[in-house]
């Protein structure tokens, strides 16, 4: 087998388990649930992975590294850009980061990986690193009025944190990206200098 063709077969079950745990129900997704929903056999998709856990750590992964390198590319615009508007494209690639993770991951952390909790951590902090990067230098330059900018970073981190939970459990009409975006409005009217 080509590697190539093993990687597209590796990303295709990757993306059936995503939808098993979009479901908002992380016991949904078992190795037999998997194979059904791809039409495979169970002993074909332990050629691809060893445990189910494994495609829960690499499904995760996978995700945090699209959201870091998604940053990691806009940062040069970020800085360049005004403060509120780099508060605002941070926030989007957070919301960006919710969207991506599977539901079942947001909701039932405890029941993912000690290695996924790690890793979807260290996203966290990246994503709270550079917005507190952005508040600071909008305090520094005059454009936050905000005289703790770790204070307002911290808050606006946690929002996201809590509307992307809040999104892919349905108690917000928005979905888990689109109720991050929703946050920058409310933030904005405290934050700047008027």
């Amino acid at each position: 087998m080509g590697e190539e063709r093993r990687r597209m077969s590796r990303d295709r079950i990757l993306d059936a388990a995503a939808q098993l745990l979009d479901s908002g129900v992380y016991s949904g997704l078992t190795v037999d649930a998997l194979a059904r929903s791809m039409h495979m056999s169970r002993s074909t998709l332990y050629k691809y992975f060893e445990s189910k856990k494994d495609v829960v750590v690499e499904l995760i992964d996978k995700a945090c590294a699209a959201t870091e390198q998604e940053l990691e590319a806009a940062w040069g615009d970020i800085e360049a850009s005004d403060s509120s508007d780099a508060l605002e494209a941070v926030l989007g690639i957070y919301a960006n980061h919710g969207g991506r993770l599977p539901r079942a991951v947001i909701l039932e952390p405890e029941r993912v990986p000690a290695k996924s909790r790690k890793r979807m951590a260290a996203t966290r902090a990246v994503i709270a690193e550079a917005c507190t990067t952005v508040v600071r230098r909008g305090a520094t330059d005059g454009s936050f009025k905000f005289a703790q900018p770790e204070l307002l970073a911290t808050a606006v981190v946690a929002s996201a944190e809590a509307a992307i939970a809040a999104g892919a459990g349905g108690t917000l009409v928005e979905d888990r990206a689109a109720s991050v975006r929703a946050l920058y409005p409310l933030f904005l009217p405290g934050a700047l200098r008027v």
